[in-house]
């Protein structure tokens, strides 16, 4: 499968100190969320604090591609992206207000 637009979490624990800067290095357009330290779970307790992070490619690549800078951070698995406005979005939780909302202007770009 192919996709221009993938996703993963980044969860600072295990990124490494210059996981910016290794993104940076990748030449691609990147998204950062704000960091993610006010999720809860369905049951209320407090999530992993964490980041999403959206990558975007040229034209089409491979979720090996993708994978291969996932393994760099040390992080869990990119996703396929069908729709990145929407997922765009989703770092702030725009469209879930039962979710804690953070501010769009803590978004962070990359390579453009």
């Amino acid at each position: 499968m192919k996709k221009r637009y993938w996703a993963f979490v980044l969860y600072l624990e295990s990124a490494p100190q210059n996981w910016i800067d290794i993104l940076q290095q990748t030449g691609l357009s990147i998204c950062i969320s704000p960091y993610h330290d006010k999720d809860k779970n369905p049951d209320g307790s407090k999530k992993k604090p964490h980041y999403h992070i959206i990558v975007c490619y040229d034209g089409p690549t491979t979720f090996n591609n993708v994978k291969s800078i996932t393994e760099r951070l040390n992080q869990p698995i990119p996703i396929p992206l069908e729709q990145v406005r929407g997922y765009f979005r989703y770092l702030t939780h725009k469209d879930n207000p039962e979710k804690y909302q953070y501010k769009e202007s803590d978004i962070t770009t990359l390579n453009g």
